[in-house]
């Protein structure tokens, strides 16, 4: 599910593993685009159940890339870690098929914003 929040930047994915009946999370996921800061696509991915922070990962690809085959790389490597930390490959499968929209409409949100605070200086 997509959110804001007062991080930045604040449009973030949130992808939350918890038990089947409910209670704690095992995971909790922020994913964020940070734009194309040196020349470099940046998605950064912070696993923080309960609000402390097990893991943050930086997905980095050259900017030479095109959006769509970074989006694949980083989906890729995501969906390899998120399964690995989890320990359950049956969520693999979903994983494959949300984590790269997630990842596009990140970008497309984020690069909209800062093409818009450009033109606004």
């Amino acid at each position: 599910m997509c959110e804001h929040d007062f991080s930045q930047p604040p449009h973030h994915y949130n992808l939350h593993i918890q038990p089947v009946h409910g209670g704690i999370d095992y995971h909790n996921y922020h994913i964020r685009y940070l734009g194309t800061g040196e020349a470099q696509h940046r998605w950064v991915v912070v696993d923080a159940p309960s609000g402390i922070t097990r893991s943050y990962r930086v997905y980095s690809f050259s900017k030479k890339l095109f959006i769509r085959e970074a989006i694949d790389s980083a989906s890729c490597l995501l969906v390899t870690d998120i399964t690995n930390d989890v320990g359950d490959p049956g969520i693999w499968l979903a994983l494959v098929e949300h984590i790269p929209l997630a990842l596009r409409d990140l970008y497309h949100h984020t690069s909209f914003s800062q093409n818009k605070t450009t033109r606004r200086k």
